[in-house]
Parts: structure tokens; C-alpha cells; sequence
């Protein structure tokens, strides 16, 4: 069996089986993360409105990527055949995902914010200002992405972006896709942790270090952890694209071997990596907050309450029936 026809092969079980199973459990884990965060105990916090709004752009950005590859495989692709379709989807999935990026850069600025030493600046973790913040990323998103519904084409049975338009939005994506989005992550995480050190140091009451330490903490972590998560699935997309539009320039006649390899690197790192990214929250969050872990353990323990209690009324009410 030949190098292409392995590499064809091991991208199509990729996609059956590993995206399909993230696309599964991910949307579970963020859905289950969207109720959580929503309790009315937690809607006063700004961070959990950030969470639940990563979550909710996580599900879309998921769904719209994975669901139509996954698909393909056995049935007909009809977004390679209408161009309408083919340029909703594009710019429905540009919004979506930029906003999850977005909105993750928002929330490491609230936790900031959150640390300051200046009453003003905490003043910025409110939820009225988290919802601003939200409504004002999914416009200037909406706006910054219909060029998708303009340009996007179908070319030999495929959506995508070709000529000039491609190698424009290619290094557009590099830079806010990955670039910018990772270094304000990076430079906002080292100043929180600068803020926490001077908080430790920095006589405060007693309220304000309870606050901090017992509840917000816990969000922090997770910010923390999200935020690395989403440097390792995002960090190999800048470097594979300089990659690939270096090679193109140097080498002018590659191999179909070669041309195989480099679409099969770049189907796993600009593809199933940032996938993976929006499925991944719940695990996080599971893996980072025992508080989290109890709340899901309650929040399961509570469907399964209800479903007896509807099956019990069932069975009562065929009974009295009879």
C-alpha cells in the first residue's frame, strides 16, 4: 500500500471515528458546561457568563466543522455543490469560531480586571459589562467575516478559498486566528499572575482576600488551564501555514507523495487540532475544579431524580387508570 493511500486512509478514520467521537462527547461535555454555568448562583459571576458563552460557541464552531466531514464520507456533500450553502457555513463557522477565541481573551482580561489593585478596574467583573462585551465580539465578528459570503467559491467539487483571496485570508487567519489570539492569552496570563504575587504581598481586607481565594480563584484556574489547552491545539496552525506557503515558494515541483504528507500534516493541525479545541471545555473544567466535578455529579444525579420520579407518576397514573 502506498504512502498516499495510507495517509488517505488513516485522515478518513480520523474523521469517522475520532472527530465523530469528539463531536459526541464534546457537545455533551459544553452543553452539560452551559447548565452549569447558567444556575442562578452562578449568573452573578461574570466569568461563568464568559464560560457559558465559550461553551455555546464551542457547540456551534464544532458542529459546523466536524458534522459536514463526518457526514461526507458516506452520503452526498451538498455543500460542495450549492454555493449558498457552502457560504453560509464558511462564514457561520468564521464567526463562531473567531468569537470562541474572542470570548476566551475576554474572560482572561475579566480575571485581571478581578486581580487589580484599583477599584475601577475590579468594577469591570460585572455581568452587565461581560454581556457588552459578548454582544459588541459577535457583531464586530458578523461584520469582519462577510467577505466569507462574497468570496468563498466551489472549484472541482470543492468549498473553499482559492487564488488570491486564499493567500490573503491565509495570512488573515494568522494573525487572528492564531498570533494575536496566543500572545494576548500568554502577555494577560503573566500579568495575573503578577497581580496574584503583589495580592499575596499587598495587605488587603478581609473580605476582598476571602472573595478572591474562595470563589473566584477556582475560576481563574480554569481560565488558566483553557487558556494552555488552547495554546497546544492552536499553536501548530501559524506554523504550519508559514510552513507550507514557504515550501510552495521554494519548491516548485513536489512530489505526490510530498503534496500527500503536507495535506495530511495540515488536515491534522488546522483541522482536527482546532476542532478538538471547542470539544475539549468540560474536560477541563472536570479535570481542573473538584467544585465543578460535584456540581455535574448533582446535576446528573438530579436528571436521574426527575426521570424516576416521571417514570413513578407513569406507572401510578396506568394503575389508577385501571
Amino acid at each position: 500500500m502506498s504512502t498516499i493511500t495510507t495517509l488517505t486512509l488513516v485522515q478518513q478514520y480520523i474523521t469517522r471515528y475520532v472527530l465523530s467521537t469528539a463531536l459526541i462527547l464534546g457537545s455533551l461535555g459544553n452543553f452539560i458546561a452551559i447548565i452549569v454555568f447558567s444556575q442562578k448562583k452562578h449568573r452573578t459571576n461574570s466569568c461563568s457568563i464568559y464560560l457559558v458563552a465559550v461553551s455555546m460557541f464551542g457547540i456551534l464552531s464544532a458542529n459546523l466543522g466536524i458534522a459536514p466531514l463526518v457526514y461526507a464520507l458516506d452520503h452526498f456533500n451538498a455543500i460542495n455543490s450549492s454555493l449558498v450553502l457552502c457560504r453560509v457555513r464558511g462564514y457561520t463557522l468564521q464567526v463562531t469560531a473567531m468569537c470562541f477565541r474572542y470570548t476566551l481573551i475576554l474572560m482572561c482580561v475579566d480575571r485581571y480586571a478581578l486581580c487589580s489593585s484599583r477599584a475601577a478596574i475590579r468594577a469591570l467583573c460585572r455581568p452587565q459589562i461581560a454581556y457588552r462585551s459578548i454582544g459588541i465580539v459577535i457583531i464586530f465578528w458578523m461584520i469582519m467575516s462577510i467577505h466569507f459570503l462574497i468570496w468563498e467559491n466551489i472549484e472541482n467539487n470543492l468549498c473553499s478559498l482559492y487564488g488570491l483571496y486564499a493567500q490573503i485570508i491565509g495570512f488573515y487567519s494568522l494573525i487572528l486566528t492564531g498570533t494575536i489570539p496566543i500572545l494576548s492569552m500568554i502577555l494577560i496570563n503573566i500579568l495575573i499572575k503578577k497581580a496574584l504575587r503583589q495580592l499575596r504581598t499587598r495587605i488587603q481586607p478581609i473580605d476582598n482576600t476571602r472573595q478572591i481565594r474562595q470563589r473566584d480563584i477556582q475560576f481563574i484556574k480554569l481560565m488558566m488551564v483553557e487558556v494552555i489547552v488552547f495554546i497546544i491545539c492552536t499553536a501548530t496552525y501559524p506554523l504550519m501555514f508559514l510552513y507550507t506557503n514557504i515550501s510552495n515558494s521554494i519548491i516548485l515541483n513536489k512530489t505526490n507523495e510530498r503534496k500527500q504528507i503536507e495535506t495530511f500534516l495540515s488536515f491534522i493541525t488546522m483541522s482536527v487540532l482546532l476542532y478538538m479545541n471547542y470539544n475539549t471545555m468540560f474536560f477541563v473544567h472536570s479535570f481542573t475544579s473538584k467544585t465543578y466535578r460535584m456540581e455535574v455529579k448533582e446535576f446528573i444525579l438530579k436528571i436521574i431524580r426527575k426521570s424516576r420520579e416521571i417514570a413513578q407518576n407513569q406507572v401510578d397514573s396506568v394503575r389508577n387508570a385501571n
